[in-house]
């Protein structure tokens, strides 16, 4: 009896022991917690709830009266929404394209679709069309990206279709897994200074299978550039400065992929001849 009473005694700190492991009781495991107050912004209403974007750039500030965006890279409130009602919780819905907005006491709910425009620069682009067109399409491409070539002949008759109201920038885009993007890119902003950047844009789309070294510097012959002048165009530096601040321009619009489009800032989610001419009408409606 007393062996009986001992051995369920062992066996029960035996557990003690193991479960005191297994729940983190052991002092060598153990990590203190340090903090600081990272960053504080000072902001001109009350605030109640916060809402940050899935990418995490971004968080939506309810207040009292307004509801403050808040840019989490820069560091400033970049927009304001300003609200008609009182509301007292905040949340995403649909990756951040729609704000919920609740309140308990009223027992009321509001929807509110965001639309972010963006203010795109064409800066030392070349720019293909009538550079005075009150519509412009800015166009992240890879010349190597199959789906940029299918896309391209699209925005060919947009431009065909308004041809004193849309215009062409794009912005290049080289992505790592296609080895002769980037140097497709600087060929082509080299052509620009022959005035022939538009043809080759067309001929690389038209070959973009056969992208090489070897080629890029056919095609450019073919299209009749100077080629002594071509290579010294081509190992300028500034044309790599261009692609990069493309680049860059890229990550602070979200372009997670090529193609990516927008109409005079607004991101293009349809992109037949038809959801884009729709897009143009409205830019230009506006415009009038």
């Amino acid at each position: 009896m007393k062996n009986s009473i001992f051995q369920l005694v062992t066996l029960f700190f035996v557990i003690i022991i193991i479960l005191s492991g297994s729940m983190g009781f052991n002092k060598d495991a153990y990590a203190r917690v340090e903090w600081e107050v990272f960053r504080q912004i000072n902001l001109n209403d009350i605030p109640i709830d916060t809402a940050i974007s899935l990418d995490g750039t971004t968080a939506y500030i309810l207040c009292d009266k307004n509801i403050l965006i808040y840019s989490i890279q820069d560091n400033q409130i970049t927009d304001t929404i300003h609200l008609t009602g009182k509301f007292t919780q905040i949340a995403f819905f649909e990756e951040g394209e729609r704000l919920f907005l609740t309140d308990r006491e009223s027992k009321r709910l509001s929807i509110i679709q965001l639309s972010t425009i963006y203010n795109i620069e064409a800066g030392q682009s070349p720019l293909i069309g009538n550079k005075d067109a009150p519509v412009s399409v800015v166009a992240f491409f890879d010349y190597q990206c199959p789906y940029c070539a299918r896309i391209y002949p699209v925005i060919e008759e947009l431009l065909e279709k308004y041809p004193e109201d849309v215009n062409l920038i794009i912005k290049h885009f080289p992505l790592r897994m296609h080895p002769f993007a980037e140097k497709a890119s600087l060929a082509a902003l080299a052509s620009s200074k022959q005035n022939k950047y538009e043809r080759i844009t067309k001929i690389f789309f038209d070959n973009y299978k056969d992208l090489n070294e070897e080629n890029i510097k056919k095609y450019m012959a073919e299209a009749g550039l100077d080629m002594i002048k071509f290579d010294i165009d081509f190992n300028d530096p500034s044309l790599k400065n261009i692609i990069n601040q493309d680049l860059n321009l890229g990550t602070r619009l979200k372009v997670r992929g090529v193609p990516t489009l927008f109409i005079n800032g607004r991101p293009v989610k349809y992109r037949s001849l038809n959801a884009l001419s729709n897009m143009v009408e409205t830019e230009l409606s506006k415009s009038k």
